[in-house]
C-alpha cells in the first residue's frame, strides 16, 4: 500500500511539473510567438484623411480581421502617405497604409523627404491599387509630352499650374522629378507663372475657368477630377519618357516599365483615344517590425482567405490586388507575412 501511495505521489509531482511546462509554452504562444493563440490586444492603423478612401478601407479590413480573430482589434486614425512611415517606424502606430515609393524612400532615407533611413517597419501586403501621376494640359498649350513642358519652363515661358498641396506624396514626387529634369515649381514662379497649390476639387474649377492651363493630380483610373477637366476643356495628359519611368523606378520605387502598368489606356478620358505613358505607384500596408509574427501572419491569412471581400472595397483593388501580387511591397516583408506567403506558394 505504501508503494502505491508513493507511486501516486510521484505521478502527481510529474503531472504537476508537466502542467507547469505546458503553461509556460502556452503563455509564450499567447504573446504571439507560438502557434496556438494570440494575446488580445488593440493596435492602431494610421490611414488617410478622415472619411477618405484609405480611412474607410482600413476600417472595413479591420472589421474583417476582428470578425475572424477576435483577439486582434484595430483602431483606425487619420494619417497620410508621407506621415505614415515615421509613425509606424516609431511604434506610435503598429499598422499603416503606404505609398510604395514613399515607403521605399523612408526605408532608404532619401532626402529631402526623410533625413535618415527608417528600418523599423516592414511590408504586410502590397499591390492594392495603382495610382497615376496625371499632368493635365489644355490642348491649346500645344504640348503633349512632359519633355515639351520642361523645355517650355527652361525657355523662360510663363506657365500657370494647379499643383498638389504641401505634405502630399504627389507634391513630393513631382518636386523630385522636376529637379531631375532641371526645373522646379519655384522656377515657374520666377518666370512669371502662377502656381496654385490646391485640392483636386479646386483644381477642376481652376482649370475649367482658365485660371491655370496645367493641373497635376495623382489618382486611380479613371480619376474623377481629370474626367471633369477633360469634359470642361479640351485637354490631354502629358506623356512621359521611358527614361523617366526607369529612373523613377530605380531611384524612388515607382512602377517599373516592365510591368506594363505605366500607361493610361486610351479612352480612359474624353478626347484621349490613345494610350498615354505615365508615372504610377502602388499602394501597400506596412507594419512595425516589433509586431509579433503570429499576429502579422494571422492578419495576412485573414485578408488572403477573404480576398474577394477585400477586392470589393475598391474597383482598383478588384483590378490589381491578388494573392500573387500581395507579397510585392517596396520594403522587406515582415517575417510573419513572408511565412504565410511561402505557405501558399506565392513567395519562394
Amino acid at each position: 500500500m505504501n508503494y502505491v501511495k508513493k507511486g501516486l505521489i510521484l505521478l502527481m509531482v510529474l503531472i504537476g511539473a508537466g502542467l507547469v511546462f505546458a503553461g509556460g509554452e502556452k503563455e509564450a504562444d499567447s504573446a504571439g510567438t507560438g502557434e496556438e493563440g494570440i494575446k488580445p490586444a488593440t493596435y492602431t492603423w494610421t490611414a488617410g484623411s478622415m472619411g477618405g478612401g484609405w480611412y474607410t478601407q482600413a476600417g472595413a479590413m479591420s472589421a474583417l480581421i476582428k470578425e475572424n480573430e477576435p483577439a486582434i482589434t484595430m483602431k483606425v486614425i487619420p494619417g497620410g502617405g508621407v506621415a505614415n512611415p515615421p509613425l509606424v517606424d516609431s511604434g506610435a502606430n503598429e499598422v499603416g497604409w503606404g505609398v510604395g515609393w514613399v515607403d521605399k524612400a523612408a526605408y532608404n532615407g532619401i532626402a529631402p523627404l526623410f533625413e535618415k533611413p527608417l528600418k523599423n517597419f516592414a511590408g504586410l501586403a502590397g499591390g492594392f491599387s495603382v495610382d497615376f501621376y496625371h499632368i493635365v494640359a489644355a490642348k491649346d498649350t500645344g504640348i503633349t509630352t512632359l519633355d515639351e513642358f520642361v523645355a517650355k519652363v527652361k525657355s523662360g515661358a510663363k506657365v500657370n499650374v494647379a499643383a498638389p498641396m504641401a505634405g502630399t506624396s504627389d507634391r513630393a514626387l513631382t518636386s523630385l522629378i522636376f529637379e531631375h529634369l532641371g526645373i522646379s515649381y519655384e522656377q515657374m514662379e520666377k518666370n512669371g507663372g502662377r502656381i496654385i497649390y490646391a485640392t483636386y476639387a479646386d483644381m477642376v474649377n481652376l482649370f475649367k475657368d482658365r485660371h491655370v492651363d496645367y493641373a497635376i493630380a495623382t489618382l486611380g483610373l479613371p480619376g474623377a477630377a481629370v474626367t471633369e477637366m477633360a469634359i470642361s476643356r479640351d485637354s490631354t495628359v502629358l506623356a512621359v519618357s521611358d527614361e523617366l519611368i526607369k529612373y523613377s523606378h530605380d531611384t524612388y520605387g515607382t512602377v517599373a516599365l516592365e510591368t506594363g502598368l505605366s500607361f493610361i489606356p486610351g479612352g480612359t478620358y474624353p478626347g484621349m483615344p490613345k494610350d498615354i505613358q505615365a508615372l504610377s505607384h502602388t499602394t501597400e500596408i506596412m507594419v512595425n517590425t516589433a509586431l509579433p509574427d503570429l499576429v502579422v501572419y494571422t492578419m495576412v491569412k485573414i485578408l488572403m482567405e477573404n480576398i474577394e471581400a477585400v477586392q470589393a472595397l475598391n474597383p482598383s483593388f478588384a483590378k490589381y490586388f491578388s494573392k500573387k501580387n500581395a507579397p510585392n511591397t517596396m520594403v522587406p516583408l515582415h517575417p510573419g507575412a513572408a511565412k504565410y506567403y511561402r505557405e501558399i506558394g506565392v513567395l519562394e
